[in-house]
């Protein structure tokens, strides 16, 4: 808290002892479970029985993807919110991208099918960038922090699932080495793009470039696949309806690696 940050609770599989709940509820905080009860934010596996009242992330393969795009339109319509993370950014390739377009199409027109019928449809990869200006990345190391079940704090999740090193304490103070690089105005690339629904993962970015303030280029394409898909859907439900109108309209770009456009930087 001293240091302006949001912790996430990482929740194990198992119930935690009442005393570890009263502590943890004595701050301000999100709950990341396994455990839907007691959940901020349900992690659950992919399977066509999805029912919540709290945002439901999803983490799946690409193939997996690929082969549930069905069960996953018919979840859109039984969450507030779905959160869909790919794990295998990295190993993406010209097929997959293709693949990724025609799969978030079909979403779109389950989206655009839900909200025009009144009925609320959030997903990541579509919705968020409907209703940003500007980044709104994870914010990992920069906004939040993570204290995971062994007791350690990590930049995010990722991190401990991926048996990384802990950060370093003082004091019990996690200790954030370099921390300007974790943010949006010291990753040339970022500052130079406008898929501002990307996660900019750090965790992705370190694993595929070395460098935490560095995308990969899987990481960008998928980032404006998505973007475009959003764009497209946005100019869809304006045909429908003027309660869109709000929104701010999505340019056409003709690249999809904001690297390849680096002779128009600023």
């Amino acid at each position: 808290m001293t240091e302006n940050l949001m912790i996430q609770f990482v929740f194990p599989d198992y119930e935690l002892p009442k005393e570890y709940i009263d502590v943890i509820e004595s701050i301000d905080h999100f709950n990341i479970s396994p455990i839907k009860e007691e959940a901020d934010i349900w992690v659950t596996a992919m399977n066509s029985d999805i029912e919540s009242d709290v945002p439901v992330v999803i983490r799946l393969g690409k193939e997996d993807l690929f082969a549930h795009i069905d069960v996953l339109s018919d979840i859109l319509g039984e969450v507030p919110r779905l959160n869909i993370i790919l794990t295998d950014i990295e190993s993406f390739n010209n097929n997959d991208f293709q693949k990724y377009d025609e799969a978030l199409r079909k979403l779109s027109t389950r989206i655009e099918s839900l909200l025009l019928s009144g009925k609320g449809a959030m997903l990541n990869l579509l919705t968020d960038r409907l209703v940003l200006n500007q980044m709104n990345n994870c914010g990992a190391g920069d906004s939040t922090i993570t204290l995971a079940p062994d007791g350690e704090y990590y930049l995010c999740p990722a991190f401990y699932y991926d048996n990384q090193p802990s950060l370093e304490c003082i004091d019990n103070r996690p200790l954030l080495k370099n921390r300007q690089l974790l943010r949006l105005d010291h990753s040339p690339i970022c500052c130079n793009c406008d898929a501002f629904q990307c996660k900019r993962c750090i965790w992705l970015n370190k694993k595929t470039t070395l460098e935490v303030n560095t995308p990969s280029h899987e990481q960008c394409v998928v980032a404006h696949i998505e973007r475009n898909s959003s764009k497209d859907l946005l100019r869809r439900i304006r045909q429908h309806s003027d309660s869109f109108t709000y929104m701010e309209e999505i340019i056409d770009i003709d690249y999809l690696d904001p690297f390849e456009n680096r002779s128009k930087w600023q």
